[in-house]
């Protein structure tokens, strides 16, 4: 409900204008004063959305009222009404913004054109800033996504350059949400707002794919990140009735930004592959209240198991915490860590399909180590070995990404997760996203959106069809999260980008 505001020193004045207004159905709360004093005190308290003010009041003018108004707030519509004639006053009242003058006595006909005018007048502002606001936050996160995704310093200062993007300064952590299915595309509308109602903490949203989406929070904000991500998990699953796993970014200081902590909390995200027993991931794995001996015995078992499921990226992280053990000064069995390597490297040398002679070299060198130093140069030089042959000839990695575009390209009309697609393909989720990022330098999920979008924009360029059907034709469930996926990677909406392509007929 609107808020108008009589000033008048007058009361049977102002009972007439209060009368006039409650004949129509405007459905305005009707604020009074009987002075400029009075009105000035009011219209800070209350923020009418008019101000209809009389031009000769005790202590304070009606000019002088508007002048005051002027100074706090720019917005509010002002009408005035006098009994002088000469319209001099109106003159004057030009320069804060006036936009109707009413002479006394008051014709009902003209006062209300006057009325209706404002009204419309204040509508049809209201919905340009929120147009404005709109293409606001549409250019912010189409320069976002891509900043993010590429780290290139130049978006980054054009986005600053054309948009109110200060906040990306501030920012000193990011949290990534991934969904099982497409719960972003189904709660396009409502999921930013139930989030910050529950958590109570101001943070900044950026949908990135119907299955992820990224906050990011400012140094104002004190928390145990860990304890973050429970509640967010939580909150997904109780509330939400969403299966979701939470990967959260180390502290972006001046020398890791927003880029590096989102290739990071992509990194921590691969984890819902392989551990099955976690919903939230950190950027470190906290050892405390362990022993060295029993770092050293998770840590081996974990790059073993790492090999076996494929998982390079846990592989490289666990055995850089390895050798980072000893410079923690801690006591190694050399006996039993040569064991565990050497099981590493045979699980290794049997998924390269390396000779039996070959391994056994391997693990010989191993067992002639004579410091620990020794050992972890012959690992490292395996590993490397291993990740260099997994991508090292056409029909291994290659064909198995080239095996995943493929059916994208044929399914991607259909609802494709990441389960889903290793399931079409026969490759485990992990691996999958491993070698597809390894070869391709992008992620599965955003693959298949920018795929998804660009059949989008060819249907647009070369068809007619409904916008509506061009979004269950491209994969996407909701007409609107379409638009906006569209106009975030584009930076136009798909009509206009229709009209601008040469198929001049806006078919919505």
């Amino acid at each position: 409900m609107r808020k108008i505001l009589i000033a008048d020193d007058e009361r049977i004045e102002r009972q007439g204008i209060r009368s006039l207004l409650e004949r129509k159905d405007y459905n305005l709360e009707i604020l009074e004063a009987s002075n400029g004093k009075e009105a000035l005190e009011i219209a800070r308290s209350q923020k009418p959305d008019i101000l209809l003010s009389d031009i000769k009041m005790p202590f304070m003018t009606g000019l002088e009222l508007m002048e005051k108004v002027r100074q706090f707030d720019s917005e509010m519509a002002i009408i005035i009404f006098s009994g002088y004639s000469d319209f001099e006053y109106a003159r004057l009242a030009i320069k804060y913004g006036v936009l109707g003058y009413v002479l006394k006595p008051v014709n009902p006909s003209e006062f209300y054109n006057v009325i209706d005018k404002t009204l419309i007048a204040i509508d049809e502002k209201k919905q340009t800033e929120v147009l404005m606001q709109k293409n606001q936050d549409f250019m912010e996160q189409f320069y976002l996504q891509k900043y993010l995704n590429t780290g290139r310093q130049d978006i980054k200062a054009e986005a600053m350059a054309t948009l109110d993007v200060s906040w990306w300064e501030q920012v000193r952590q990011m949290i990534l949400i991934e969904t099982a299915t497409d719960f972003f595309e189904e709660h396009a509308e409502d999921f930013e707002t139930e989030l910050a109602a529950e958590l109570k903490l101001p943070f900044h949203y950026l949908n990135l794919s119907a299955t992820s989406s990224l906050l990011f929070f400012d140094d104002k904000v004190k928390v145990d990140y860990s304890v973050l991500g429970q509640h967010i998990h939580g909150f997904m699953k109780d509330t939400m009735n969403a299966e979701c796993y939470v990967a959260v970014s180390s502290t972006i200081t001046s020398d890791f930004n927003m880029a590096d902590a989102y290739q990071e909390v992509e990194i921590l995200m691969e984890n819902r592959f392989y551990r099955s027993d976690m919903w939230v991931y950190m950027p470190d794995i906290n050892w405390e209240g362990k022993d060295n001996y029993d770092v050293v015995v998770d840590l081996l078992e974990n790059m073993e198991n790492d090999v076996r499921l494929r998982d390079l990226t846990h592989l490289w992280e666990h055995f850089r915490k390895f050798a980072a053990q000893k410079q923690q000064g801690g006591k190694f069995s050399h006996i039993f860590v040569k064991f565990s390597c050497s099981n590493i490297v045979k699980e290794m040398y049997k998924d390269m399909n390396f000779s039996s002679d070959k391994c056994a070299d391997a693990i010989e060198k191993l067992y002639q180590c004579t410091t620990i130093q020794e050992i972890i140069d012959i690992l490292e030089q395996n590993i490397q070995l291993y990740e260099d042959t997994m991508f090292s000839n056409q029909s291994g990695a290659r064909s198995d990404v080239e095996k995943v575009k493929s059916y994208v390209y044929e399914h991607y009309a259909d609802e494709l997760s990441v389960e889903i697609l290793g399931k079409g393909v026969y490759l485990s989720p992990g691996y999958m996203s491993y070698i597809f990022k390894k070869e391709t330098g992008e992620g599965l999920t955003h693959f298949i959106r920018e795929f998804r979008l660009e059949k989008a924009k060819e249907l647009l360029c070369t068809t007619n069809k409904k916008i509506v059907q061009i979004c269950k034709e491209t994969g996407f469930t909701n007409a609107s999260y379409f638009c906006k996926s569209f106009r975030e990677y584009y930076g136009c909406s798909p009509e206009k980008f229709r009209k601008t392509s040469g198929n001049g007929e806006d078919i919505g």
